[in-house]
């Protein structure tokens, strides 16, 4: 006999559904009858959790920003300032950000936040997030002199629009992941106008891979 569970165990698994679902077949095609089937249970209970597919989807949509949240947060804030700087780039570029959530469900979500206003609300609270941390270290990273921009705002728009744009590309430039991430922290590095002593460290083999995940 199946144990009964209740709401904390249950909407887990459909969540996970959901986002299978999504990452396989795109959210259009992730219909609630194909959610409940993949999480084995009657199309009824995923609505009896969640009333109805938008929530369910703003539910999915908290859990995979706080992959990322938790992600920013356990990016290093203190120890030598070009260790630091460059730990912070090896993880945007690293294995832990781009494996953390499948870049299908990630590409649906912004889809989907130009058209839906608390979904794009949620996203630009993440981002938000992001850019003031980058900035406060690379402010930080101006101040102990291992860069020289002059422009931090300028700089950080730049390594946001890097850091995303290259998470897409890089499944069609032919690179493999290794070539392609030192590229990536290497153009980085050249956006910040890094001192010659963080690119000798870098070159010199300093190359963590970043934080893990959470």
């Amino acid at each position: 006999m199946r144990k009964r569970q209740n709401a904390q165990e249950r909407k887990p698994v459909i969540l996970d559904a959901f986002y299978d679902a999504i990452r396989e077949e795109g959210i259009e095609n992730a219909s609630v009858a194909k959610v409940a089937a993949r999480a084995d249970i009657h199309p009824s209970l995923v609505i009896h959790y969640f009333g109805t597919k938008e929530q369910m989807l703003m539910e999915l949509v908290d859990r995979v920003l706080e992959v990322y949240g938790q992600l920013i947060g356990r990016l290093p804030k203190d120890g030598p300032a070009e260790q630091r700087l460059l730990v912070i780039l090896s993880t945007i570029w690293g294995p832990s950000w781009y494996g953390a959530v499948a870049l299908s469900v990630v590409y649906s979500f912004l889809a989907i936040a130009r058209r839906n206003r608390e979904v794009a609300r949620r996203v630009d609270h993440l981002y938000g997030r992001y850019r003031r941390f980058l900035e406060r270290e690379v402010h930080a990273a101006k101040d102990a002199g291992i860069i020289r921009s002059k422009d931090v705002s300028g700089a950080v728009s730049a390594l946001l629009a890097l850091s995303e744009g290259s998470h897409y590309f890089r499944h069609h430039l032919g690179d493999n992941e290794e070539n392609h991430r030192k590229a990536m922290i290497r153009a980085a590095l050249a956006i910040l106008d890094a001192s010659p002593e963080t690119l000798a460290l870098y070159e010199g083999g300093f190359d963590c891979g970043g934080v893990d995940s959470p």
